[in-house]
């Protein structure tokens, strides 16, 4: 049933830092489920679960100033899963795991007012992704194995799965909003034997499928993920990144070799084009100059031998943006880590009960993204243990229109450990150029990108600033993402003693 609740939360209390841009917020209930969610201009919402059938929202501007608070009531149970938003409305989505049965909250952003809907999907399924555009919304997520997309309409209460029917093993990779183009692109990845390709549907905001596209690699590469972009002048790019098929395995995961785009048109998607990791000048620029030294000649011994050097890379892809007539692409490379440890189990596709990229509470959802590191499903004393992603550079690539690689540039990143895959380097594109702001050493620091590469933008900030009284505090997460206009948001959760704990948001402008 819709229920439309306006309540104050007084569990929250404020102390503001006029300098620093900065606000305190101390949590009430158990401090480990609460969730920042950039609003862009309209500011951010904090959601916390205070009970097992109770969570809080409270929004602020974008100066920190509080709007409003309210309560909201849950099946007994469930327990937040992820968040949409579509530029007006604000969609929460709760479940409980394995469960055919969820609740999602649209959010009424100016006047705090709270709309529960119960909404049903396949059984037992296991999700992966979510989006809601124009009260609809879309859940992707995987059943006994088969990929599921299901479309429900909030008004109308209508439910129904979409075609996703592929000839051998599929998986939702990505489903994603294309506010240009008015659709919800789903992107499956499709593997039959050692062929790997990738199919996109797009579905108009009433779920009803537009169009397919297909896209097939040559006859040595697997396409490992792909993101579809569509261009000012509405066109389509497809990139993503590719590996030798020969080296692809469900034990050991997807390995890429470089990456690979092409334009997609209404009639037909056009030969794509691969460019190696090893043809970048500056892929290993991450690396000491020793160590750079020492890759460029395997690299180069290899080439002279008519081959290239297998790098076995695991990149993850981010959109990609226009700039002065260039198409600009970041990616984020990293490595899946384990760790012995005894009586703890994996899902499917390597996913630990207990975690999950989708939810920062430890929900046991599949992640959202498009790596499996094998379909590991063991049990006993001494067997390896999943221990988190670590990043260790991006890359940043310019191409023209025709997808001619025209320039690359990469940096390190810091050598932190998360349990689901998310972007570290965020990206905004201003009226002087794009510059891409990521983390280093608990200070932020800034690239801008220039028409042949990348150049340091002027000044560094402290993610959060720790006050004398701060320093008996045991550190928490620290998250950033980009928030409005030329500001990131950076968010980080302290610990004292017990369960008392403290978020922290600040602005950072650039």
């Amino acid at each position: 049933m819709k229920k439309i609740t306006r309540l104050l939360a007084a569990f929250l209390f404020i102390s503001f830092n006029s300098l620093a841009q900065q606000i305190d917020v101390p949590l009430a209930g158990n401090a480990d489920n609460v969730s920042t969610i950039p609003i862009g201009p309209q500011g951010v919402v904090l959601l916390a679960q205070v009970s097992k059938g109770t969570y809080t929202l409270t929004r602020f501007d974008t100066s920190f100033q509080r709007l409003w608070g309210v309560e909201g009531t849950l099946t007994e149970g469930l327990q937040f899963v992820n968040y949409s938003f579509d530029g007006h409305s604000l969609y929460l989505l709760f479940s409980r795991d394995r469960s055919s049965v969820y609740e999602v909250v649209k959010v009424l952003l100016e006047p705090g007012f709270l709309e529960k809907y119960q909404i049903q999907s396949a059984d037992r399924m296991e999700i992966s992704a979510f989006q809601a555009y124009n009260d609809g919304v879309y859940l992707a997520g995987v059943v006994r194995d088969q990929p599921i997309l299901s479309y429900t309409n909030l008004q109308t209460r209508q439910n129904r799965l979409l075609n996703a029917s592929f000839a051998g093993a599929a998986e939702v990779q990505a489903l994603e909003v294309d506010t240009l183009s008015r659709r919800v692109n789903a992107t499956y990845s499709v593997r039959r034997g050692r062929d790997y390709s990738l199919v996109v549907k797009s579905f108009d905001a009433d779920g009803r499928q537009i169009t397919e596209i297909v896209v097939t690699p040559d006859a040595d590469y697997a396409l490992l993920d792909g993101r579809l972009t569509s261009l000012s002048d509405s066109t389509q790019v497809m990139i993503g990144s590719y590996g030798y098929k020969n080296l692809q395995s469900t034990s050991k995961g997807r390995q890429a070799q470089g990456l690979y785009i092409c334009r997609v048109t209404p009639q037909q998607v056009l030969p794509l084009q691969y460019y190696s990791f090893t043809d970048f000048r500056n892929y290993f620029g991450y690396l000491s100059p020793r160590d750079q030294e020492k890759r460029q000649e395997q690299v180069q011994r290899r080439k002279e031998k008519g081959s290239d050097l297998k790098l076995n890379s695991n990149v993850l892809v981010h959109d990609i943006m226009e700039q002065n007539g260039q198409l600009v692409m970041v990616a984020e490379s990293f490595v899946p880590t384990f760790r012995s440890n005894s009586n703890y189990g994996y899902g499917g596709f390597g996913t630990p009960f207990g975690m999950s990229g989708l939810s920062p509470w430890g929900y046991g959802l599949y992640s959202m993204n498009p790596f499996w590191f094998g379909n590991r499903s063991f049990y006993g004393n001494n067997q390896q243990q999943f221990d988190g992603y670590q990043y260790s550079h991006a890359i940043v690539a310019g191409f023209d229109k025709a997808g001619r690689l025209l320039w690359d540039d990469s940096f390190p990143l810091d050598k932190t450990k998360t349990m689901s895959l998310n972007e570290k380097v965020k990206a905004s594109q201003t009226p002087e150029g794009i510059r891409l702001l990521f983390s280093d050493q608990g200070r932020v620091r800034a690239l801008a990108v220039q028409p042949a590469g990348l150049s340091e933008a002027q000044g560094s900030e402290s993610i959060l600033t720790q006050r004398p009284a701060d320093r008996n505090r045991r550190a928490g997460s620290e998250n950033m993402q980009y928030w409005y206009d030329n500001h990131f948001l950076a968010w980080h959760v302290q610990r004292s003693g017990g369960r008392a704990a403290t978020i922290s948001l600040k602005k950072i402008p650039f």
